[in-house]
């Protein structure tokens, strides 16, 4: 289109030229040393025009090797391209083996050969080849020596892929101490020092992590929590009450405030027989935050003054009187103090509010220890019942249908 319009706007100017020139051709004179050359306007626009395109194909002649070299250089990156594109195509069509032959081989024409080796290591790793899979790294970090996070990265993750944590670690830290690990790379790093129990590390993380672009404050937040709440747990899990003091010392006091987290200590503090600094929690978080959870875990309390516990819990009553979380607590603390009647009661009561599969089985064990058998056969019944669902349908045995209708007969003469 646009040598169309060139051709016609140069016959159209060729035109006016001409019609301009036929009545005058114009005089030209050139000195040159002591000759003198004379011309028509003309001629020299001819001349001046000849010399123009002659040096334009001295200049094509001179750059034909490069350009032919150039030429050559973008018909091997167009097959780069195209053979990153099928290898990915293949790869999500499950023709691993197909996808990682055909990135391995496109990437020695690769103007970023890391990306087809990254993506040739995934295949072979859906292969289950780990040694081509690692030879494929490898070669990935040789031709990117400048961009190693993306590789290393990788690496990691199958690492911890294959629980091989040491493995991967060492790759985070290789990648950290240039410099390179990304937003990526530290929540991997976090998830081995949690999994690892590193909790001092992960608390010399924490800081990064709440800076580093890419992690929002909700991720953030949420490692952190996670952090103490497994340092909790393994205190709970080895019964160690200095490190469960520890771990509750160094908390900070956002997350102190928090139900979960406050429940999560008191659970560890019962595990560990700190009673009283699982009382003192939950009653203030209790007082701030009304909290089912607090409240269940408080019924768990096994204090030294089991009636001043039943009376701190009577003492919400007025303000939560159906609560059944509330009334299965207080039920809970009447049996620790020995008041078996009132814990009858606020079971009762709180079943007929709320059944829940917890008070059934309190209630069972009260009346069998109170040695009625019955009541305590008739309360596991009900707990069953409602686990399941529904009440099952069972058809009288034939003796028992006998003697029902036996004793119709008698009634009825």
């Amino acid at each position: 289109m646009k040598s169309g319009l060139y051709v016609a706007g140069a016959l159209l100017v060729g035109a006016l030229l001409a019609n301009f020139l036929l009545s005058d051709p114009g005089y030209v004179a050139l000195r040159l040393g002591d000759r003198l050359i004379e011309m028509s306007a003309v001629t020299l626009t001819l001349v001046l025009t000849a010399a123009y395109f002659l040096v334009r194909l001295l200049i094509k002649l001179v750059r034909a090797r490069q350009l032919w070299k150039a030429s050559q250089e973008e018909r091997r990156l167009e097959r780069a391209r195209r053979g990153l594109a099928r290898g990915i195509l293949e790869l999500s069509e499950g023709n691993w083996e197909a996808a990682e032959d055909t990135l391995a081989r496109s990437a020695r024409e690769s103007e970023v050969p890391a990306a087809h080796y990254l993506v040739a290591a995934r295949a072979a790793e859906l292969q289950g080849a780990a040694r081509r899979r690692d030879d494929l790294l490898t070669k990935a970090l040789e031709v990117s020596a400048d961009q190693r996070a993306p590789v290393l990265i990788m690496e990691a993750e199958l690492h911890l892929k294959h629980k091989h944590v040491d493995a991967a670690l060492t790759a985070l830290n290789q990648l950290d101490s240039s410099g390179g690990l990304n937003a990526h790379g530290l929540l991997l790093l976090a998830r081995i020092y949690r999994q690892t129990g590193n909790w001092q590390a992960l608390q010399a993380l924490e800081p990064r992590l709440r800076s580093t672009r890419g992690i929002s404050t909700a991720v953030a937040d949420e490692t952190v929590t996670q952090i103490y709440g497994d340092r909790l747990k393994a205190a709970a899990n080895t019964v160690d009450a200095a490190q469960l003091r520890s771990a509750w010392k160094d908390m900070p006091k956002s997350l102190a405030q928090r139900p979960d987290i406050v429940v999560a200590y008191a659970r560890a503090a019962l595990a560990c027989d700190e009673q009283d600094a699982a009382e003192a929690e939950l009653r203030d978080l209790i007082k701030r935050e009304w909290d089912e959870a607090a409240v269940l875990v408080y019924g768990e309390l096994e204090t030294d003054d089991p009636l001043k516990t039943l009376e701190t819990a009577e003492g919400w009553l007025p303000a939560h009187p159906e609560d059944p979380a509330l009334l299965f607590t207080c039920a809970r603390l009447s049996m620790q103090a020995e008041l078996y009647g009132k814990a009858r009661t606020y079971l009762e009561t709180s079943i007929a509010i709320k059944p829940r599969l917890e008070a059934y089985q309190l209630l069972a064990s009260l009346f069998d220890q109170l040695g009625d058998r019955e009541r305590a056969v008739k309360a596991l019944n009900d707990a069953l019942i409602l686990a399941v669902g529904r009440k099952a349908k069972v058809p009288k045995i034939r003796a028992r249908r006998w003697l029902d209708r036996r004793q119709a007969d008698r009634s009825r003469s």
